[in-house]
């Protein structure tokens, strides 16, 4: 599908369209991703079981630590993306941007300032029941909220994207 034309809407990023973009990150990034790392937490389970039965409580409580990394390491990420992206939004007056979208990319301005970026440079774009999150990396993305969104946009933005 071709977009037509220039799009141009406003957007206002509330709370919950933020909370769950970065729920959304954590969880594909962190958990679906990462299946092998948290099977081999499982298996750290099962030794440390073992362990305490035979009475080796000293390995028992080395695999409990190991098996937390994985639970340890999704608070992190879901720390730092919830501080990054409540951050950027909290220092914006009135949570409030407009949206221009085209055939060669998309830009946001809003009170921080401007940013451009071409279709090319778009990895991936995921779509949520209220916004569209569209990635410039493995771990940078934008959120552009549903609300306002043109329809003809939301149906472009729709067939380019993968369901989260």
């Amino acid at each position: 599908m071709e977009l037509q034309g220039s799009h141009h809407f406003p957007v206002r990023f509330d709370d919950e369209v933020v909370r769950d973009a970065v729920r959304a990150f954590v969880i594909q990034r962190t958990v679906r991703e990462q299946k092998m790392k948290w099977g081999a937490a499982a298996l750290m389970l099962v030794a440390c079981l073992v362990l305490l039965l035979q009475g080796n409580f000293t390995l028992a409580i080395l695999a409990v630590v190991v098996a937390c990394f994985p639970a340890l390491f999704s608070a992190i990420v879901w720390r730092a993306h919830s501080a990054n992206a409540f951050g950027r939004y909290g220092r914006m007056k009135d949570r409030r941007a407009d949206v221009s979208i085209d055939a060669e990319g998309f830009g946001i301005a809003s009170d921080l300032g401007t940013g451009n970026l071409t279709w090319r440079n778009v990895t991936e774009i995921w779509e949520r029941p209220r916004s569209f999150m569209l990635f410039s990396g493995s771990n940078a993305f934008n959120i552009l909220p549903r609300e306002t969104m043109p329809k003809k946009v939301q149906a472009y933005l729709s067939a380019r994207s993968v369901r989260r």
